[in-house]
């Protein structure tokens, strides 16, 4: 896939255009069939998505803080790239809330409509990172020990290509059985007000996982990376919410 896609006007990127996809689609999800109100899920699903980017970016900053240390100026450059989804989980909510009070909708009725957003963003994320080169695998010796879905020949962010774990590959699938998992819950209208915290808790738990064959730097705590760490925080708050009684 290229790392950018050349349009007749422009030239844009194709994890940038990937994740305008995934957001569109998302937004359309969300407001469809609301009527008369589209326009204000519409004004719920726009502060969900500032509040996203601010936290996605934000928390790409302070996990890259090294390279971030020395370059202060490219840290409010969102069109530089650089972004985390568990920051735009944990600015998204948020600004969805406020924006709900704001419109008077039901909280619980919004966070259950942005349940597709997560694995729709997740699929969006992986493809792009394999056109971008980020979130590339560990190297391995030889890919005469591995299965091409395990491992496989991919750059890094310099440019160089060697064997490494299939990391994106790993992703995606995640993302598609999420998706289908999401599709299922909302066929079958399984667990109204608590499908958000499981797709969540899966997704953390996937993320986790591939978190071993990841070979990118990132800021290390304690032999884990550091977006393992808030795998595991996020997984800790949708299983609370998860278990939670429904109010």
């Amino acid at each position: 896939m290229p790392s950018e896609i050349n349009l007749s006007l422009m030239t844009i990127q194709t994890y940038s255009l990937l994740l305008a996809l995934a957001v569109i689609l998302s937004i359309s999800l969300f407001i469809v069939r609301r009527g008369s109100q589209a326009g204000l899920w519409a004004d719920a699903a726009l502060g969900a998505l500032v509040g996203g980017l601010i936290g996605a970016r934000v928390v790409h900053v302070l996990l890259h803080w090294d390279y971030f240390a020395a370059n202060l100026g490219e840290a409010l450059r969102l069109n530089a790239g650089g972004l985390d989804w568990h920051g735009a989980v944990l600015g998204g909510l948020p600004g969805l809330w406020l924006a709900a009070r704001w419109r008077r909708l039901s909280y619980r009725a919004a966070l259950d409509r942005l349940t597709p957003a997560l694995p729709l963003l997740a699929l969006a994320g992986w493809a792009g990172c394999a056109a971008a080169a980020c979130a590339y695998g560990v190297e391995v010796d030889t890919l005469a020990h591995y299965s091409p879905l395990i491992a496989s020949e991919t750059r890094d962010i310099f440019g160089i290509v060697a064997p490494r774990y299939n990391t994106h590959l790993f992703g995606g699938v995640l993302a598609l059985l999420l998706l289908a998992v999401t599709a299922l819950l909302f066929w079958r209208n399984w667990l109204y007000g608590r499908r958000f915290w499981l797709i969540l808790a899966l997704l953390c738990l996937g993320m986790f996982a591939i978190g071993f064959y990841r070979g990118d730097a990132i800021l290390m705590l304690a032999g884990l990376r550091g977006d393992q760490w808030l795998d595991g925080v996020i997984l800790a708050v949708a299983a609370l919410k998860l278990l939670s009684p429904v109010k």
